[in-house]
């Protein structure tokens, strides 16, 4: 399978019928608008997202809100900083849909990880993913324009960006509603002009 993808139904079954988790696993059904971990708290578990969709996000201490990422349908997530430094989580988790997760506790998890080779290489499996898509997020906030951050977005993510509101979207692409609607807006108009796209366009 190419690196920049990954069975997520296969994780999913691994993590939640694995004979040192399994008895572990606590399911969850959560609102839209419900939180699965608020910022500053302590909560190290594991998730695995099994339907809905939520959105990671962190809140400035002026109050203003950044979308880290979105997660839809089926995956994994937890935080770091929870997990590995005991500190509270540095960013929140929000349903955006009705979401079905199960939790597992960092520390069982660890230790069944260490004692599973298949367990371990599937955790490992999953990092270089993790790693591929932070890295292109990276790209794409630090050297792409706002206009080329959403064409590439609405391509990359059309499913998902079905799903979101503006404000979400723009959120996430590091701009603000209105500056988002001046891109569909100049976007719209050189379409209907029947103008090419220049190469920094696509």
């Amino acid at each position: 399978m190419p690196a920049d993808r990954l069975d997520f139904s296969a994780l999913e079954a691994l993590l939640l019928r694995h004979e040192r988790l399994r008895s572990h696993v606590r399911e969850r059904t959560l609102r839209a608008g419900e939180h699965v971990i608020r910022q500053g708290e302590a909560c190290s578990d594991i998730f695995v997202l099994r339907a809905g969709l939520v959105k990671i996000y962190y809140v400035t201490r002026e109050g203003k809100e950044w979308v880290k990422s979105f997660i839809m349908d089926r995956g994994v997530f937890g935080s770091r900083s929870a997990q590995m430094a005991g500190e509270g989580s540095a960013f929140a988790v929000v349903c955006v849909e009705d979401t079905s997760l199960a939790a597992i506790p960092y520390s069982v998890f660890l230790e069944a990880s260490l004692q599973d080779a298949r367990l371990m290489e599937t955790v490992f499996r999953f990092n270089e993913w993790l790693g591929l898509k932070k890295e292109r997020r990276e790209y794409d906030l630090l050297c792409r324009s706002a206009e080329e951050r959403y064409r590439t977005f609405v391509v990359r993510e059309a499913e998902l960006a079905g799903r979101l509101t503006q404000v979400d979207i723009a959120r996430y692409l590091g701009i603000t509603p209105i500056a988002l609607s001046r891109i569909k807006r100049r976007i719209a108009e050189r379409g209907a002009a029947g103008r090419p796209m220049t190469a920094a366009e696509t």
